[in-house]
C-alpha cells in the first residue's frame, strides 16, 4: 500500500477524483444513449468501436458450416478459358442450366445483370442467312427482302440473348438480379442522368404484395427508403423469369459487409433483394413488410401452405431494412460450382450428389472481373459469396441480432461498471487495480464468447472497455502526479550514498529500505586488470587516476547498456551481475556479449593509452550463473545492493585462472547451459575443482567472431576437443600432436600451450590410475 505521505496528499485530491471519475461515467452512459437515438446508419465512434470489436469475435469464434444448401455457380478462371475472354457469348448458360436442372438443382439465382444486348457475330449472320444464300441450280436468285428481315431480326434480339432467355424458361425457378443507384450522386458519376426504373413494369410480379402501411401513409413516404435509379436486365431476359431481385448492397464506412439490405422502394413499387427473394421461394413462402414511423419495423415470411407458419427476419432498429449477416467464413466457405465444368458434365461424383436439391447463386468469382466485398474473415472475398450467406442466414435463420431488449442492459452495465470500478481504481494500488481492469475485461470477453455471441447476439462491449480504461488511466495519472513529491523526498535524502538501483527500486518499494535479500538465479561477471601492481607502480597518483578512469568508463558503460546492474570496483577489479533487479530471460546472453563487447572495446582503449605513453593494458574475464543471494547487504546504517553466494565465489575463481589458460574469458559450464543463441563458438576448455570445492565442473572458452581465421575454427576446435579426449585417456603422444596441429592453427593459443605443459609434468609424474581428468587447482 502507498505510505502515509503518499495518502496524505492523495487524499487532498480525492475531490479531484471522485469528480473525474464520475464524469467518465456519466459521459459513457449519455454517449451511448446518443448512439441509439441516432436517426442514421451513419458510423460513429461508438459504432467505429463495436464493429471492429465485433470482427474480432467473429474471427476468434471461428467458421461455421453453412446450415442451407446453397452454393456458387462460378464463372471463374476456367470458365473464362473455356468460352473466350469476359464477357463471353451467353449462348453456353442454356447448356450449364441444362445440365444442372437434370442433376436435380433446385433454384438459380443472378448476381449479375445482363442490361444489354450482346451483339450479334458473323457467325450468327451467316448461319441466319446461309439457308437464304444456298441455292440448288444457278438460275436461283437470292430473296433479298427475307434477307433484310432475318438481318433486322438479328440486330433487335441477337441470338445468344435468346438462347440465354430460353434457358432461362425452362429452368423455371430462376431468380434474376438487377442494380440500384443508392444516390444521386452515383446516377451522375454514371453519366446518365434520366437512369429510368425501365424493365419494373415487367417485374410486377416480383414486387412484395404483403404490405402494412400506418393509416394514410405509402411507399412514397419513405423517401430514405427509395433507390435512385435502376439497371435492369434486357426486356427478352426480364420477361424469362416472374422472379426478381436486387443485389446491391451497402457496406459500412470501413468497405466491411456486416449487413445486408434486404427491401428497397423504386418507383412506388416495394421490392425485394436478391437474397430475400430466393430464400423466400426456396421455403415456399411469401414476404410481409410491415412499415411504422421510423420505416421497416418488421419482416416475415409466410408459409403459401400454412399462414399461420411465419418466420420473422430480424431487421435493423433504424427502419432501413438491413440484416445483421451472421458471417460464415472466408472465401470458399460455399460450395463453389465452376460454369465451364457444368456446361462439360465434368463435375465429380461427389459434388453432382450435393446438387440434388441445392440452389446456386450466378456469380463472378475469377480474377480481374469479380466484385469485392470484405467480410471479417477475409479482405478478398467475391460479393456472390454475401449473397450465398444471406440466403443461408434467411433460411437457416440464424442471423447475428441485436435485438432493442439489449440497448437498457447495456446502458445499465457501462453504468454499473463505472459505479463498481470508480471506488477501485481510486483506492487501491493501480497495480491492483490493473489487474481488477485485467481479469474483468478477461472474464467479460469469455462471457459475451459462450453467452450472447454462442446465442449470436451482438453486445456492446467496446463503450465499457474505454470506460475502464478511461478510469483506470486518469486515476494513475492523478497518483503519479501526487506520488512524485514523496519519491522526490526519497531521492535527495538517499542520493547521496545509495546506488541508483536501489534509489529507484526503494521509490517503488519504500518498505524495501532494509536489510535483507532474496534467492535468484543470476549471472555474475568479474573482470580484472592483468599486471596491476607493476601498472601501478610505473604512474604517479594522477596518472593512474586518469589510467583508470579512461579504462573503467567504456566498460561501464557497456555493462549499464546491456541490462546490467555495476556492484561494485574493487581496486583495479569490475564486478557486474544480470537478472535483478530486473528478471532477464536472457540474462547469459547479455553477459556474454557485454564480454565480447569489453574486449572490442579495450583495443580502443590500448590504442589511447599507447599514444599518451601509458602502459599496455590487458584483462581477463570470468562467468558464472548459478543461484545467490541478491539485495540490500550491509549494516543497518550503511548498506548496498549486491549479490552474495557460492556462485559468486566461483565467478571470481574463473576470472582468475584466464592467466593460467593465457585467455581473456572464461564461462562456467552453468551460463554456456543457459545461452539462448545456438550460435556461439563455445570451446570445451577443461574440467576443473577450484580451490575449496570438491565437485568438478566444465569450463568453456567462448571465442569471439574473428579470434580464429573462419576457414580454421571448425578444424581448430574439433583438433581440441580431439586432443581432449586423448588426454582423458592418458595417451599423452596422440593428444599432444593434436594440440601441437591447433598450435600450427593458432600459434599464441594458450589453453593448447597449457595442455602440453601438463603432458610433459604427467609423462614424468603420471597421476594416479583412478584418475577422472579433473584437474584440481591449489590456488585461488
Amino acid at each position: 500500500m502507498a505510505s502515509k505521505g503518499t495518502l496524505k496528499l492523495f487524499f487532498k485530491n480525492k475531490g479531484l477524483l471522485i469528480a473525474l471519475c464520475f464524469s467518465i461515467v456519466l459521459s459513457s452512459v449519455f454517449l451511448l444513449y446518443k448512439h441509439y437515438t441516432r436517426a442514421s446508419s451513419h458510423s460513429d465512434l461508438i459504432s467505429i468501436i463495436e464493429k471492429t470489436l465485433l470482427d474480432r469475435r467473429i474471427r476468434n469464434r471461428g467458421m461455421e458450416a453453412p446450415k442451407a444448401k446453397i452454393g456458387i455457380l462460378a464463372i471463374d478462371n476456367k470458365s473464362i478459358d473455356v468460352f473466350g475472354r469476359w464477357p463471353f457469348s451467353r449462348r453456353y448458360y442454356k447448356k450449364a442450366f441444362d445440365n444442372l436442372k437434370a442433376l436435380g438443382v433446385n433454384w438459380l439465382a443472378f448476381d449479375a445483370v445482363f442490361s444489354e444486348s450482346e451483339q450479334a457475330s458473323v457467325a450468327d449472320a451467316k448461319a441466319l442467312l446461309e439457308p437464304i444464300l444456298l441455292h440448288a441450280n444457278s438460275q436461283f436468285q437470292p430473296d433479298l427482302k427475307l434477307s433484310m428481315q432475318k438481318l433486322n431480326q438479328l440486330l433487335s434480339v441477337s441470338p445468344s440473348d435468346q438462347i440465354l432467355a430460353d434457358g432461362i424458361k425452362t429452368f423455371h425457378n430462376v431468380v434474376l438480379g438487377y442494380f440500384y443507384f443508392q444516390s444521386q450522386d452515383e446516377v451522375r458519376a454514371t453519366m446518365r442522368e434520366k437512369i429510368a426504373f425501365e424493365g419494373l413494369q415487367e417485374m410486377d410480379s416480383s414486387a412484395i404484395k404483403n404490405l402494412i402501411f400506418p393509416e394514410g401513409k405509402g411507399p412514397n413516404d419513405y423517401p430514405f427508403l427509395e433507390a435512385h435509379g435502376v439497371i435492369a436486365n434486357i426486356a427478352p431476359i426480364t420477361a424469362a423469369s416472374p422472379f426478381q431481385g436486387f443485389f446491391s448492397n451497402e457496406a459500412d464506412e470501413d468497405a466491411i459487409t456486416r449487413w445486408v439490405t434486404l427491401v428497397r422502394i423504386m418507383h412506388g413499387q416495394v421490392m425485394p433483394s436478391l437474397s430475400l427473394k430466393l430464400a423466400a421461394e426456396m421455403m415456399d413462402r411469401d414476404i410481409l413488410v410491415e412499415f411504422g414511423e421510423r420505416g421497416i419495423e418488421a419482416l416475415e415470411l409466410i408459409s403459401r401452405k400454412d399462414e399461420t407458419n411465419i418466420v420473422r427476419v430480424p431487421i435493423d432498429s433504424l427502419g432501413i431494412g438491413r440484416a445483421l449477416l451472421n458471417p460464415r467464413g472466408p472465401a470458399k466457405t460455399f460450395r463453389h460450382v465452376s460454369l465451364a465444368d457444368a456446361y462439360n458434365q465434368t463435375l465429380d461424383e461427389e459434388t453432382k450428389a450435393w446438387l440434388k436439391g441445392a440452389s446456386l447463386l450466378l456469380g463472378m468469382t475469377a480474377i480481374g472481373v469479380n466484385d469485392i466485398k470484405p467480410n471479417p474473415f477475409d479482405a478478398t472475398i467475391d460479393g456472390v459469396e454475401l449473397q450465398a450467406n444471406a440466403v443461408d442466414n434467411i433460411v437457416s435463420q440464424d442471423f447475428l441480432i441485436r435485438p432493442e431488449s439489449i440497448y437498457f442492459f447495456e446502458m445499465l452495465v457501462v453504468l454499473l461498471v463505472g459505479l463498481f470500478f470508480s471506488p477501485l481504481v481510486i483506492f487501491l494500488r493501480p497495480i491492483y487495480s490493473g489487474i481488477v481492469t485485467l481479469l474483468f475485461l478477461t472474464g467479460y470477453y469469455y462471457f459475451d464468447k459462450f453467452f450472447w455471441l454462442a446465442k449470436h447476439e451482438w453486445v456492446y462491449m467496446g463503450i465499457s472497455f474505454i470506460e475502464i480504461s478511461l478510469l483506470f488511466l486518469t486515476t494513475t495519472i492523478l497518483r503519479y502526479v501526487t506520488e512524485e513529491y514523496e519519491k522526490r523526498k526519497i531521492k535527495g535524502a538517499f542520493g547521496h550514498y545509495l546506488a541508483p538501483e536501489v534509489i529507484e527500486r526503494l521509490m517503488d518499494e519504500p518498505d524495501g529500505l532494509k536489510l535483507g535479500g532474496e534467492r535468484k538465479e543470476l549471472t555474475v561477471f568479474f573482470s580484472d586488470v592483468r599486471g596491476f601492481t607493476t601498472i601501478s607502480e610505473s604512474l604517479n597518483p594522477e596518472q593512474l587516476c586518469e589510467f583508470m578512469n579512461e579504462y573503467f568508463t567504456p566498460m561501464t558503460a557497456i555493462i549499464l547498456k546491456s541490462g546490467g546492474v555495476l556492484d561494485k570496483y574493487i581496486g583495479d577489479a569490475i564486478m557486474a551481475f544480470w537478472g535483478a533487479p530486473i528478471a532477464l530471460s536472457d540474462q547469459a546472453d547479455r553477459t556474454v556479449d557485454a564480454a565480447i563487447e569489453m574486449l572490442s572495446a579495450l583495443k580502443k582503449v590500448q590504442h589511447d593509452f599507447k599514444a599518451k605513453g601509458f602502459p599496455f593494458v590487458d584483462i581477463g574475464m570470468g562467468i558464472n550463473t548459478g543461484e545467490m543471494s541478491v539485495g540490500n547487504m550491509g549494516s543497518t546504517e550503511r548498506f548496498c545492493y549486491t549479490v552474495m553466494g557460492d556462485a559468486v565465489n566461483l565467478g571470481s575463481r574463473l576470472e582468475s585462472l584466464t592467466k593460467e589458460y593465457g585467455i581473456h574469458l572464461i564461462v562456467s559450464e552453468f551460463t554456456v547451459a543457459r545461452l539462448l543463441r545456438k550460435d556461439r563458438i563455445c570451446r570445451d576448455l577443461d574440467d576443473i575443482r577450484v580451490k575449496g570445492k570438491s565437485e568438478p565442473i566444465k569450463v568453456f572458452n567462448i571465442l569471439r567472431p574473428g579470434e580464429i581465421a573462419e576457414a580454421h575454427i571448425k578444424d581448430f576446435i574439433g583438433r581440441f576437443e580431439e586432443g581432449r579426449v586423448y588426454y582423458r585417456k592418458q595417451e599423452w603422444a596422440k593428444a599432444a600432436k593434436c594440440f601441437l596441429d591447433c598450435l600450427l592453427i593458432e600459434a599464441k593459443d594458450g589453453p593448447s600451450l597449457l595442455y602440453l605443459k601438463r603432458i610433459e609434468e604427467y609423462k614424468r609424474l603420471p597421476p594416479a590410475p583412478n584418475w577422472d581428468g579433473v584437474y584440481t587447482f591449489a590456488h585461488k
